[in-house]
């Protein structure tokens, strides 16, 4: 059994197969937990043989994963084109993805029986699903927590400079939560940032948290500049930069109405800036 507290989500794992032993590896190691009540409960059993599931197909990645809904269950089929056509791992959830079931495909398992069943990219997919059901957003970001307590949201796509960015305010005294991936949750009409296992290729993952005080949408640029963004225009490059349910009409329209309230509630700005050191103290006295 482990516990793994994200976000303030709390999923914990258990198995009775035996000789089956759960692992968790990587920075997920980061936000194990003990003795915290559940949101989440999910069962790891081993079964001969794994097709995919009967139902509606909700969505393809293309590649690594599929999405069907069968009657009241949301279920994963997980593949991989080393190993064939067959699912290595098919997990069903109820409706809310408070309870669920992960199924492992024996022929896939290594001799020492030792797996890790919610290894990249269950966990994250998972995740997305929960804050889609009233809790938050997961956002493509870099989340800094500097040294006087504010947090700053440097959120943009790939190649937008997440990781450079990271790597400047790290050797500056601030806390990296995370330098790809961060969690927007609202408590008490205060929006906090939440770090998460799922890093970029520097490797930051904190599980701490922060309240938000800005947002920025990175730019490269040949001079370092903040440029106010409101409203509808904010909450549309905030969206772009999210990770939503696309299969999920409901949870599509909470994200939507989650991020406009966001937007709201902190200053956002676009942040065209300088890869270099100068950018960290132009953040810091931008008022």
């Amino acid at each position: 059994m482990f516990t793994l507290r994200i976000a303030d989500i709390v999923t914990r794992v258990v198995c009775d197969e035996p000789g089956l032993t759960l692992k968790v590896s990587g920075a997920s190691r980061r936000f194990l937990v003990s003795n915290d009540d559940a949101d989440v409960t999910i069962r790891v059993e081993r079964a001969a043989h794994l097709s995919d599931p009967s139902g509606r197909k909700l969505f393809d990645s293309g590649c690594a994963w599929r999405l069907f809904r069968n009657g009241d269950e949301f279920v994963f089929s997980f593949v991989s084109t080393a190993a064939g056509p067959a699912p290595y791992q098919i997990a069903r959830f109820n409706a809310a993805f408070t309870t669920g079931t992960i199924l492992m495909n024996d022929a896939f398992l290594e001799d020492s029986r030792v797996v890790a069943p919610l290894e990249f990219p269950l966990a994250e997919l998972l995740t997305i699903n929960l804050l889609a059901r009233g809790r938050g957003v997961e956002i493509h970001g870099c989340g800094v927590v500097d040294r006087d307590g504010r947090a700053y949201l440097f959120a943009g796509q790939s190649e937008a400079g997440k990781t450079t960015s990271a790597r400047l305010w790290h050797p500056a005294q601030a806390l990296i939560l995370s330098d790809d991936r961060v969690i927007l949750r609202v408590r008490d009409g205060v929006v906090w940032m939440h770090g998460t296992p799922w890093h970029g290729e520097s490797e930051f993952a904190s599980p701490h948290s922060a309240p938000l005080t800005k947002i920025f949408f990175l730019e490269q640029a040949s001079e370092n500049a903040a440029r106010s963004a409101r409203g509808a225009a904010a909450a549309a490059r905030l969206f772009a930069c999210s990770f939503p349910p696309f299969h999920d009409e409901a949870g599509l329209n909470f994200t939507l109405s989650l991020l406009a309230d966001i937007v709201e509630r902190v200053p956002c700005y676009a942040l065209p800036f300088v890869p270099d050191a100068t950018v960290v103290e132009f953040v810091r006295a931008h008022k």
